[in-house]
């Protein structure tokens, strides 16, 4: 912790700068993108966000589906399409700048302080749970979790799904974490934290949060070379799940199917909307502004990222992000050998993503969308010279 206490110290304003936008992300979504705009106002000011952009990896392919998405949802007059799209603008100039500042222990950093707001949206997660159950009449330790969505705890992350995607991250940035520390109450410290974050997920009730963790533990372990901690975490999801297969009441809202059926009708709408607009779509979430003039189930997304992805951006803006995705890949794959938790990290991320994508759409909120761009882009600190010296032990 002395270690962490002297890079806090030696921060530089741009590094500060970033760190609050990192807390900023916790702020209901409205105040964290307004902290956000502030933020590249004063990168704007201090004449670093040009030279930034200019070294962005995947800049043009990034920009090109914001411009695309931009001038498609005008076009078709979906506003709320328009607003989403100016929202992933936001996001691509914050992670310029994240890019060009990002140093490994800045990176250190802003986990730690992320692990450590984790501990205060789940005590405001308690406290609304708390209230739920006092209104529903129960008790908090009944620990009935609610099928309505109004009902379900969120934190500050406006829905219940995306505090969940949150507490999946926190888990996985507890992870790193712990390998990349050797003191046992460090150790014992992220353990209880990505504990206290999976119990949460419990509490928000939803049950696509938890189908990456079939496979997340033993995926990183396995990446970063873990041999005994791999072996253990296969071991432990054996366990768990002949526990679930025996105990099904484990899973919270298990026994209602209701929206599985829901999906299922949101799917074939968004199938119809993709045949009527393949090539660009009608902007960010389509379904959404389109459910109710076609007489579509309603949802404000497509709930699954393929289908969202083609209702929405259709192939042009598809194919797009996707390229964007495929040059952070490439600089990913090439710390794979020299960094093998970073790397693990990264791609614990991506595999999160896609299986949380199966069922659902979250990462179209600045705290969920920019975190995860924040790791996706992680590899970057390994290509440049830290700004300070590196004081931290580093994986």
């Amino acid at each position: 912790m002395k270690e962490l206490k002297q890079t806090f110290q030696s921060l530089n304003r741009y590094e500060w700068a970033l760190l609050a936008g990192t807390i900023a992300l916790f702020l209901p979504f409205q105040f964290a993108a307004a902290g956000l705009v502030l933020i590249l106002f004063f990168f704007l000011f201090s004449g670093k966000l040009f030279g930034s952009l200019r070294n962005q990896t995947g800049a043009p392919w990034l920009y090109g589906f914001v411009v695309l998405e931009l001038a498609v949802s005008a076009f078709y007059g979906n506003w709320m399409g328009f607003l989403n799209a100016a929202g992933y603008l936001l996001a691509g100039l914050y992670i310029a700048v994240y890019r060009q500042y990002l140093t490994r222990p800045l990176f250190t950093i802003i986990l730690e302080v992320m692990i450590a707001m984790s501990w205060l949206a789940a005590f405001w997660g308690l406290v609304e749970f708390q209230a739920v159950s006092a209104r529903k009449g129960y008790d908090f330790f009944d620990f009935v979790i609610q099928n309505s969505p109004r009902d379900r705890i969120n934190s500050t992350f406006m829905n219940a799904n995306f505090y969940a995607t949150m507490c999946v991250f926190f888990i996985l940035f507890c992870l790193y974490e712990y390998v990349r520390h050797r003191r046992i109450s460090l150790r014992l410290y992220y353990v209880v934290t990505a504990l206290l974050n999976f119990f949460m997920l419990l509490l928000t009730g939803c049950r696509t949060a938890l189908l990456p963790f079939l496979f997340i533990f033993p995926v990183f372990f396995g990446f970063a070379g873990k041999r005994k901690l791999f072996a253990f975490s296969i071991g432990m999801e054996i366990l768990a799940l002949i526990l679930v297969l025996t105990f099904p009441e484990l899973i919270p809202r298990g026994s209602n199917l209701s929206t599985l059926f829901s999906r299922i009708k949101i799917w074939d709408g968004a199938v119809v909307l993709i045949q009527m607009h393949p090539l660009l779509g009608m902007g960010p979430v389509t379904y959404g502004f389109m459910y109710k003039t076609m007489g579509f189930h309603k949802a404000p997304h497509a709930h699954n990222l393929l289908l969202e992805s083609l209702t929405s951006y259709g192939l042009a803006g598809t194919a797009l992000i996707t390229v964007y995705f495929i040059r952070l890949l490439r600089e990913t794959m090439a710390i794979m050998q020299e960094h093998p938790t970073t790397f693990a990290l990264i791609s614990c991320f991506y595999l999160a993503a896609l299986v949380l994508g199966l069922l659902d759409f979250t990462l179209n909120l600045p705290v969920t969308g920019i975190t995860f761009l924040m790791v996706a882009n992680a590899a970057c600190m390994w290509k440049q010279p830290a700004a300070h010296q590196d004081t931290l032990q580093t994986a």
